[in-house]
Parts: C-alpha cells; structure tokens; sequence
C-alpha cells in the first residue's frame, strides 16, 4: 500500500527547517533536519527526504506566506512540478495542537501536522503567470518605496532646516522612482486583455483609484485566488468575525487584527472619498451612524463602507460590468 508523506517546512531568512509528518509521535518526535533557504539547500533537502524513504514527487509540502523568503522555494517546486501549498501565518500560530515551547523546528512539525489532518481540504498553490508575477514583483517595490517615503515625511516634521533639505531631496527620488514603478504597472495591465479589462471594472467604482485596483488585482492574482468577497474582505481586516460560547460570550463582531495593514489603510482612503462622492454609501454611512459622532461609532460605520466596497469589487469583475452610481437623492 502506497504511504502519503507530508513535509512541513519553516520559511525563514537564512535557512529553512524541515519536519517529516510521523503518524505515531508528538510533535517533537518529528524527523527535522535545517538546510539553507537556496538552491543548494534544496537540492540537500530532496536528497534528505529521500534517505528517510519519502517519495518526494508524490509528497505534499507545506509552508507559510513569507514574502521574498519563500520565493525562491516556491519557484523551485513548481518547476518540479511537486505539490505544494502556501499557508496563512495566523493558521499555523492558533493550531490547535500547542506544545508549551515555539520555534522553528516545531513550527514545522505543526505544519506537517496540519497537511495530514487537513489534507482533504487544502488547496493546492501555484506560481502565478509571469505577468502576475512580474506585477506583483513591482507591487511590492512599489510599497517599499512608498514606506520609506512615508518614514521620510514623518521625520521631516521634527528635524531642523539642514536636515529638512536633505529630506526634501530624498522625497523627490522616491517620487519619481514611485511614478516610475506606476507607469511600468500601467504598461502590464494595458498590454493585458484581461487584466485591463478588471481595472476598469475597478475603477468605475467611486473611491476605488489606481493603488486599490493594482492592489485587489496582485492580491487576489485577478480575483482567482479569493473564492468571495467576504475572504478578501477577511484579508484585509475589514470583515466582522463573530465569538460566541454558551451563554455567557458574546463578543460583539470584530474584524481580525492580522491582515494586510498596507491594504487596509489604502482602502480605508478609497472609503472617506466614497462617502463624500457617492450618494448611496453616503446614505449607508450616515445611516450607520444614526446621528452619533464619537470615534467608535465613526470608526464602525467606516467599517462597514470598506466592506460595501469590497462586494463592489468582486460584483463588477465577476459579473463583468462597470458601476453604475445613483444620481439622484
């Protein structure tokens, strides 16, 4: 009988931690071993697999969203065509199964743990087309530049004449190399049928500009990668999640504290513009508020029109067409 191995791996900077799933052991039993997160370390960590008896083309690897550090590991099972899935962070930090310690090696032991308990519903990942991947390459550019900028502003505010100068000169290089990123992004989804045609989509939407469409389109690979508006919306920390137990707690609903803070904060931009221009968000938000003006209730009803906007979103792509906004009171 064929035996299903399932390898939970630890992305970090400098190397990589590896676990063997052991069906008869705790976690801490699991078989570990740490290679370099290159592609020498690859290579070692096939040959690894195959001394402990793992087929390691019919194997499934698991591991979490690291940003640049599990690029190179992504592109390199994906050319071997070995399946592979990429997990939130928040999925392995609240598994259930929690041994008193953290680090690295049981963090990939809980990884294993998860792929043979969940193995009937995880979804397989994939490397995006090269126009994804060359758009989300200058998305994440892009952020960087515009974080930096952000640090820039913020300090000029408390510095002297001198130092404000050389700010000054900083903040123009970073404008142009950010006006730069944005027109070659431009170039990428104009020379994309497809891509195009959801940005426009996006964009007839009030409050939704340039930065959220790019945004919505890298995030969700071109709404492929999110099964509902309610899942990105997740994503984005703008989606209430109940907490209820017996009787006694009822948390009111609260969006997640985990999600894409760079996202949410441009979507939030995209949600004060959408109240003032558009008429029925506009009715949404002062209805919301019920005539209240403290920061909680504003905070809440704001809330709500972030995620009035992301059912927008998925509504015109998915059934492709452009928004149509009310005109009259």
């Amino acid at each position: 009988m064929k035996k299903d191995w399932y390898v939970g791996i630890d992305v970090s900077k400098k190397w990589l931690d590896v676990a063997i799933f052991a069906e008869d052991s705790d976690l801490k039993g699991y078989i570990h071993t740490q290679v370099d997160n290159d592609k020498h370390g690859y290579k070692e960590l096939l040959r690894w697999l195959k001394e402990h008896d793992v087929d390691v083309s019919s194997c499934m690897y698991g591991m979490e969203h690291t940003g640049f550090y599990s690029d190179g590991l992504q592109h390199f099972l994906d050319k071997k065509g070995y399946k592979y899935t990429m997990l939130e962070p928040a999925v392995i930090k609240h598994y259930p199964i929690q041994p008193r310690e953290k680090n690295d090696r049981l963090d990939a032991a809980k990884i294993a743990d998860y792929l043979f308990r969940f193995n009937d519903t995880i979804k397989l990942s994939t490397l995006p087309d090269k126009t994804m991947e060359e758009l989300r390459n200058l998305h994440r550019e892009r952020k960087f530049y515009v974080e930096d900028r952000v640090c820039y502003m913020n300090r000029k505010q408390a510095v002297g004449k001198e130092e404000a100068k050389r700010l000054d000169k900083m903040i123009e290089n970073l404008d142009r190399m950010v006006d730069s990123i944005e027109e070659k992004i431009r170039n990428i989804i104009q020379e994309n049928e497809l891509l195009m045609e959801s940005y426009l989509y996006l964009t007839s939407i009030t409050g939704i500009g340039f930065v959220n469409a790019v945004n919505a389109i890298v995030i969700t690979q071109n709404f492929t990668a999110f099964k509902t508006a309610r899942d990105y919306a997740s994503y984005l920390g703008v989606a209430p999640h109940t907490k209820t137990s017996g009787t006694t707690v009822r948390w009111k609903p609260k969006p997640r504290k985990h999600c894409d803070l760079t996202a949410k904060a441009d979507i939030s931009q995209a949600a004060k513009i959408a109240v003032v221009h558009d008429i029925e968000l506009k009715r949404f938000y002062e209805r919301k508020c019920n005539g209240k003006n403290d920061a909680d209730t504003i905070r809440k009803a704001m809330n709500a029109v972030k995620f009035k906007l992301v059912l927008r979103m998925f509504a015109v792509v998915k059934q492709k067409h452009t928004y149509k906004q009310l005109d009259t009171i």
